[in-house]
């Protein structure tokens, strides 16, 4: 399989229009490692790998290899996985309250994939390649992915390599600084079809978010609302939207912020367009970041 990544020698030169934002609103619930992955005080029992059929639940586990999904409607809850979550012949998962990825190093697994599942609340470490997107019926959302790479790697925090319809990517973090060899925290390329992406805090990649339709004319619907993207945090610039129709995509108040280190937004500046450019409009009034959805984790 092929992955492309285009990186441009030329910075990209960017202006922030800085708007401080009222404490209250900085405070913005973005998914952290505090608020996903296992809950605190949950007593795990350890098996070395998992195959789920049809209606099966895997809860309160540590999964020392895979967890391979092969039937419909498996719920896998609770568990930190130090392998990879997939599914094969047609089966369907959903997964929240999760870990995923091996306890050090850096691992080039796909490490959640591939279609038909819902994710929720899911914490990802020491991985290079984190939700992959080859198929349609696919939600992830309130989940925090920390992305690494190894020489080499073409690192995403979500790509779609022929992703297909009803694709949903909404209020996650996906932060991709501390890898080097890499594409884009979200990253919809080879014969994907269309992605709603709402909501999300996203820092770092070669580009920071990538939409390429290789359809004429686009399949779509091609969606980028509310997300917020780390200023100067990539290499090349904020957005690539290749061979995407900008007339046909719905693109509505994406922007530059920049973060602390728990990834409270400071400040709120440029919109970011279509076309990968920025425009120095300031929010309107009343706007802070994203209201948090009501299926959040509340911890203490």
């Amino acid at each position: 399989m092929t992955k492309w990544q285009s990186r441009g020698a030329a910075s990209v030169a960017l202006f922030l229009f800085t708007v401080h934002v009222p404490s209250a609103l900085a405070q913005a619930p973005w998914p952290t490692a505090a608020t996903t992955g296992v809950p605190a005080g949950t007593s795990l029992t350890t098996v070395s790998s998992a195959n789920l059929s049809a209606g099966q639940t895997l809860d309160s586990k540590l999964v020392n290899g895979d967890v391979t999904v092969s039937g419909a409607n498996v719920i896998i809850k609770n568990s930190e996985i130090h392998g990879r979550v997939i599914n094969s012949g047609g089966g369907s998962f959903t997964i929240t309250d999760s870990l995923v990825g091996p306890t050090s190093g850096c691992s080039n697994i796909e490490a959640v994939g591939y279609s038909n599942y819902t994710a929720r609340r899911v914490r990802m470490r020491n991985v290079s390649d984190g939700f992959r997107v080859s198929g349609s019926n696919v939600l992830i959302e309130d989940s925090y992915v920390l992305l690494c790479s190894n020489t080499g790697d073409h690192s995403d925090g979500i790509q779609g390599y022929g992703g297909g319809k009803n694709v949903v990517i909404r209020h996650n973090t996906i932060d991709q600084r501390p890898a080097k060899d890499v594409t884009s925290p979200i990253f919809f390329a080879d014969s994907s079809e269309s992605a709603i992406v709402q909501n999300n805090l996203l820092a770092g990649g070669g580009y920071t978010l990538r939409f390429h339709d290789d359809f004429d004319p686009d399949h779509g619907p091609w969606e980028a609302t509310g997300n917020r993207i780390v200023d100067g945090a990539w290499n090349n610039g904020p957005v690539l939207t290749t061979n995407t129709n900008c007339a046909t995509t719905t693109w509505s108040e994406n922007r530059l912020v920049t973060i602390d280190s728990n990834y409270n937004i400071l400040t709120t500046g440029a919109l970011v367009n279509c076309g990968g450019g920025t425009t120095n409009t300031p929010p309107p009034p009343t706007a802070g970041p994203p209201a948090a959805p009501t299926n959040v984790r509340v911890t203490k």
